[in-house]
């Protein structure tokens, strides 16, 4: 993880070797100061009743977690990949992001009536099970939920002051976006699927190979648990693809239905682009413009390309590359003159060929 994050900061255009060592050094005292916060709160609690020792220890991880989100944002974010954080007086921030956070916060309602009522029906000692689990789901909740709305929210806050002052704000008609809406979804359509299954089972059949042999090796234990826990693996790595390549056939529909709910217009502004109900930044910590060019296709559109950068701790760094396609509207000669000279600017290590 450790390598991958490396590679993920060194391939930022905004990467340089002495914010780095200012981000490692900081992050390692906030480190040290977390881990004072636990020491202390073990040293409070000793002697005391289980439900204080309890709390306390659940306040001071949450906090703990906290802090090491918030100083790493911080530090670890170069100044000129951070995202816009104060808006116009009297402007409110849209709901765009957060409104997905609220959906995942009502989604944790169902693991958590089934095992309620789990709880409910199972005899005896059983019953702890689920209230194991339950914990487990309200502990995890109460750590990524709060995490997941803060990073929403300076999404929000960000398109939201994007919005209130653009470089660049197009219009389309009804007739327009319809028309824009097919060619989008005939393109996607067309273009090779992302995932051939013959082709992931041949990687997956030695993945395995490796895994059982690992598991029976060097993992103690019986081997019927053993045997049991390579199948739930095998089961997840089998699922996962199969579930991939029907999430790419549906692909076109869900983009129609997209676009159809998205509002006409697109915004371009400091921190990135807005257009089809998606807002992608220009640089930030993990996406960050490559390319800006023009789609010469009827109808003629602006081609943005992005890479995003996710670490992985079972192997090197993934890129997944990221387009976003605007559509042009007639006389846009002038705008584009304006988006070059301000991509060029935002982005100097992006190709950018727009004018």
């Amino acid at each position: 993880m450790m390598i991958g994050a490396r590679s993920a900061m060194r391939r930022n255009p905004a990467y340089s070797s002495h914010g780095t060592l200012r981000s490692i050094v900081v992050f390692l005292l906030a480190i040290g100061a977390d881990i004072g916060l636990i020491s202390g709160a073990v040293h409070f609690t000793s002697g005391r009743s289980p439900v204080v020792m309890g709390v306390t220890l659940a306040v001071v991880i949450l906090f703990s977690c906290f802090l090491l989100v918030y100083v790493l944002y911080q530090v670890a974010t170069p100044e000129a990949a951070k995202l816009a954080s104060a808006l116009p007086p009297g402007v409110q921030p849209v709901l765009i992001h957060r409104r997905k956070v609220l959906r995942w916060a009502k989604g944790i309602a169902v693991p958590l009536a089934v095992c309620a009522v789990l709880a409910l029906v199972l005899p005896g000692d059983s019953r702890i099970v689920p209230c194991i689990f339950a914990g487990f789901i309200l502990f995890l909740s109460a750590i990524l939920l709060p995490i997941l709305y803060w990073s929403m929210r300076k999404m929000d806050i960000s398109l939201t002051a994007l919005q209130a002052d653009p470089w660049v704000h197009w219009v389309y008609t009804a007739e327009q976006w319809q028309q824009w809406t097919e060619v989008q979804v005939e393109r996607l359509q067309s273009a090779p699927p992302t995932i051939v299954l013959h082709q992931v089972w041949t990687k997956l059949a030695w993945a395995m190979v490796f895994i059982a042999g690992g598991v029976y090796w060097l993992v103690p234990g019986p081997v019927l648990w053993k045997t049991a826990y390579i199948l739930f693996i095998a089961s997840i790595l089998i699922v996962v693809p199969v579930l991939s390549a029907r999430s790419a056939r549906s692909a076109p529909a869900r983009l129609r239905t997209k676009l159809q709910r998205a509002m006409p217009e697109a915004f371009f502004g400091r921190d990135g682009v807005f257009c089809d109900g998606t807002f992608t930044t220009w640089l930030t910590g993990d996406v960050f413009l490559t390319a800006a060019s023009i789609d010469e296709r009827s109808p003629r559109s602006l081609l943005l390309r992005f890479e995003k950068d996710v670490p992985n701790p079972y192997g090197p760094l993934q890129v997944i590359p990221i387009q976003q396609a605007v559509l042009l509207p007639a006389g846009a000669e002038h705008d584009l003159a304006q988006l070059q000279a301000q991509l060029a600017a935002r982005c100097p290590k992006a190709r950018v060929t727009l004018a």
